[in-house]
């Protein structure tokens, strides 16, 4: 991703809050404290829950609620923790997406879109896995590059295998 076809602005108080306020709610639908669980044990649940969805398990976050927003909060919420990473808004030519940012800005993660993604297509999550290299060895890319790193997250071998419920 070029940083010459988007630009970054920090969010506005109110979208803040609204990420703080929802990050507790879906702390709280796992059943997890974000003082008590780690940033790890919390990532963990949130590839869980994502991957229960996928396969149609049930989960404690109803059918009415945005997941893929309460998900990315909690899942945001601990690459700021742990990380030092920022939320911010990354505005395109054709709108604009809310992302965290690695404090070079080489790396960029959209968690709502991202989640998102998972739970239409039904595809494997890699949210737990990103988060362990994050926390194992930074990767570490040209300052300023903004590379999105989910696009290179990816299992060789699928961490489970789960039955669908039919």
């Amino acid at each position: 991703m070029s940083s010459d076809r988007f630009s970054e602005t920090q969010l506005d108080r109110e979208r803040a809050r609204l990420i703080k306020n929802v990050t507790k709610d879906a702390a709280r639908s796992l059943g997890l404290h974000l003082s008590k669980n780690t940033p790890a044990e919390i990532v963990a649940a949130v590839d869980e829950t994502i991957t229960k969805v996928v396969f149609g398990k049930r989960v404690s976050i109803p059918k009415k609620e945005e997941r893929h927003l309460l998900l990315g909060c909690l899942w945001g919420a601990q690459l700021v923790r742990e990380l030092n990473w920022e939320w911010c808004e990354i505005h395109f030519d054709d709108g604009l997406d809310v992302a965290l940012v690695s404090p070079a800005r080489d790396m960029v993660i959209f968690p709502f879109t991202f989640i998102n993604s998972c739970l239409e297509k039904q595809v494997v999550c890699t949210v737990e896995l990103s988060f362990n290299i994050l926390i194992e060895r930074t990767p570490e890319y040209d300052t300023g590059s903004y590379l999105n790193l989910m696009d290179y997250v990816h299992h060789i071998v699928p961490p489970y295998t789960l039955e669908r419920e039919t």
